[in-house]
């Protein structure tokens, strides 16, 4: 969400500044607080009892929670072990009704009158009246290409039951933007654009004809473009692959809300001036940390009312006077935050709360004219069989410092009750490497605190979300270099504050992560007890020169440019070399300790023989490791039996290595399934 300044009294914009300024020393003050106070309260803190482990990872049963943008309905899909149902249910009182079966990638959106629910499905969009459920297909999307590539593209907000699509043909480089009816009939469907160029985001003029559209260019410049007459005349544009997100017109149609980067570092909301193309800054983060991620428009004149930041936790900035009161509302009712704004009607809006220590998030009504708070569908919620949040971790927002002074963010998850120094500490790795974890709910952070282990999550430089320069700083420092100095310092530091036992180290992740486990288990073997690598390339440098030579996916950037926007020529020998001299492949006699690896026969982006052939290598050195190779799993393990077993091997790990807490015997699946894909089990002495 963006911030929207608006001319106001002196005294006035003192208050603002004044609450601003209160704002940002919140924010700093929270960061520089000394970690001892932290560990000292989690220390008094009571213990909680050890829970089963199949509690941590159980789907949330509420998806798609939506506000009738009229504020009379709500609606939501129900997951019962895995048949969703689409509800919808009065506000002001009655019962809930089950309207149509869904299948699980269903996207559910209303109408701009709220009078229907459109179903975005992976064959066409449908249409379910909320009165009386009646309704179906509007548009089917062909499977054979003859449509191209048909998505659905959003509600359209000019008009009271219409959505839109898209039909772009990747080949040609052209987009057929389409509004269609509620009803489906063929008078219902008009064309709104058919030219060139893919066309993937547009903004109606209040008659409803589209006046600006964001054209992805075949460079992968993204335009701004903004109709005149008959014409579409360039009002912007955005670099290729950075965020260009067109938000709002203003209400004469002069200027247009963007989120973007601003000044070539972290997203925020820009106003631009389309006679001239003049760029504004409107909002940014208040901390000088995070980009802006979201931005809420005000249910009566379309404007920005609310900012959305993320990191280190939710964050809501008002933009206007509404937002503001919403703001400072939300703020005094949960004031440790993770609360934020789905959505809002003229008389409410649709609150999420999620936080580290809420398995499944939690659903509020604010009442904007009482300013009161009602939990919504806790009683569908309840049946998720979620754990406790009163059992759970909190999860601490750390910036450290690296060796070379800068400071890095990450998290820290403690177990209530306990020293923080007597710790096993066991770190987990993102994977991307160009991603990023949040404050949110961990289920493997939280298992392994009920556990009694400490856990820290580094989002070390390179990860996003703390804007572009921190994802540059790294350059090609992917090897044992820049990345992974971060990772290292994290554990170092940590230990220097009196967190964790140095001899019970352990450390994990998933795809870059696994490849960061890899890379610690060699280039620093006397620190960690064990690792857990799952899909890790075992030589990063060849995994970036492969991809790099591939052709391009049809509408999709070929991965040479994407890793030049992150700084990475994997031609260039002098950024690819020192990846390639730091590959774990090619040093497997420098690991100590036990390793557990995970690879799926279906991945498309990490080999399986190389997985398994790194680990003929140190089984041939006689280093303690165990191999399991799924060969029905791709690059992240979706079948649940699959997932149940990777931790129940890491419970088993930690077991044996740092000491924890017996694993629970496997359930009969989850045995049988290792009886089928364990391939070796040295790492666990077996």
């Amino acid at each position: 969400m963006r911030h929207l300044e608006r001319a106001m009294p002196a005294r006035a914009g003192a208050r603002l500044c004044a609450a601003l300024l209160a704002l940002i020393c919140t924010l700093s003050c929270a960061q520089a607080a000394p970690l001892s106070s932290e560990l000292a309260r989690n220390a008094a803190l009571p213990r909680a009892p050890l829970l089963d482990p199949g509690l941590f990872d159980r789907p949330e049963r509420l998806r798609e929670v939506r506000l009738a943008p009229d504020g009379a309905h709500l609606a939501w899909v129900e997951d019962t072990d895995g048949k969703p149902l689409l509800y919808v249910k009065p506000l002001a009182g009655g019962a809930a009704r089950s309207l149509v079966a869904l299948e699980p990638g269903d996207r559910v959106h209303w109408s701009r009158d709220g009078t229907v629910l459109f179903l975005a499905q992976e064959g066409g969009v449908a249409a379910i009246g909320v009165r009386d459920g009646a309704g179906g297909l509007i548009a089917m999307f062909g499977k054979d290409g003859k449509d191209g590539n048909a998505r659905f593209a959003g509600i359209d907000r000019a008009m009271p039951r219409h959505a839109l699509i898209e039909e772009i043909d990747a080949l040609k480089r052209t987009t057929r933007l389409v509004r269609i009816g509620a009803d489906g009939a063929d008078g219902a469907r008009s064309i709104l654009y058919d030219g060139r160029g893919i066309v993937n985001a547009q903004l109606s003029a209040p008659g409803g004809a589209p006046a600006i559209l964001r054209r992805q260019e075949a460079d992968f410049a993204q335009l701004i473009l903004q109709r005149r007459g008959k014409e579409w005349i360039e009002a912007t544009r955005c670099a290729p692959l950075r965020t260009c997100v067109p938000l709002a017109l203003s209400p004469d149609g002069s200027r247009l809300f963007l989120r973007t980067l601003h000044a070539g570092d972290r997203e925020a909301l820009v106003e631009v001036q389309l006679a001239s193309g003049a760029r504004r800054l409107v909002h940014t983060d208040p901390a000088g940390l995070a980009d802006l991620v979201d931005v809420t428009l005000s249910p009566r004149d379309g404007q920005p009312m609310l900012a959305t930041y993320q990191l280190p936790q939710v964050r809501l900035v008002g933009l206007d006077a509404e937002g503001r009161r919403i703001a400072a509302g939300i703020a005094r009712r949960f004031p440790a935050g993770g609360v934020a704004v789905e959505s809002c009607a003229a008389n409410a809006c649709l609150l999420a709360e999620r936080n580290a220590r809420m398995a499944h998030a939690r659903y509020w009504i604010l009442d904007l004219q009482r300013q009161a708070f009602r939990p919504v569908l806790d009683e569908v919620r309840a049946k998720g069989g979620m754990p406790p949040d009163t059992q759970l971790a909190q999860r601490i927002a750390l910036r450290y410092p690296a060796s070379d002074g800068v400071k890095v963010h990450g998290y820290l998850t403690l177990p209530p009750g306990l020293p923080a120094r007597s710790l096993p500490l066991v770190t987990f790795v993102h994977g991307g490497p160009w991603g990023h974890v949040t404050g949110g709910y961990s289920p493997s952070a939280q298992l392994l605190a009920n556990r009694g282990f400490a856990v820290f999550e580094p989002n070390f430089r390179g990860s996003t979300g703390y804007g572009v320069r921190y994802t540059l700083a790294p350059g090609a420092g992917y090897g044992n270099g820049r990345v992974q100095a971060d990772i290292i310092d994290g554990v170092r530091w940590l230990l220097a504050q009196g967190v964790g036992d140095p001899q019970r180290l352990g450390i994990a992740g998933g795809s870059f992560g696994g490849y960061a486990t890899l890379l610690a288990l060699t280039h620093t073997p006397a620190m960690f007890r064990f690792g857990m690598a799952t899909q890790p390339p075992t030589d990063f440098a060849r995994v970036l020169r492969q991809g790099a030579a591939e052709p391009a996916r049809p509408g999709q950037p070929p991965l040479r440019q994407v890793l030049a926007a992150v700084g990475i020529d994997p031609a260039n020998p002098a950024q690819i070399d020192p990846i390639a001299a730091a590959a774990p492949h090619r040093l497997a006699s420098r690991v100590r300790a036990p390793l557990l690896l995970v690879a799926g026969a279906k991945d498309d982006k990490v080999e399986v023989e190389a997985v398994a052939d790194y680990a003929a290598r140190l089984l041939e050195l006689g280093k303690p490791v165990s191999l399991l190779v799924d060969p029905s799993e791709g690059h992240n393990a979706r079948n649940p039996v699959a997932r149940e077993a990777q931790m129940h091997l890491l419970l088993r790990m930690l077991h044996r290595h740092l000491g924890g807490p017996p694993a629970p015997a496997p359930s009969p699946a989850v045995a049988s399934y290792l009886a089928r894909t364990l391939r070796a089990n040295g790492a666990l002495g077996e």
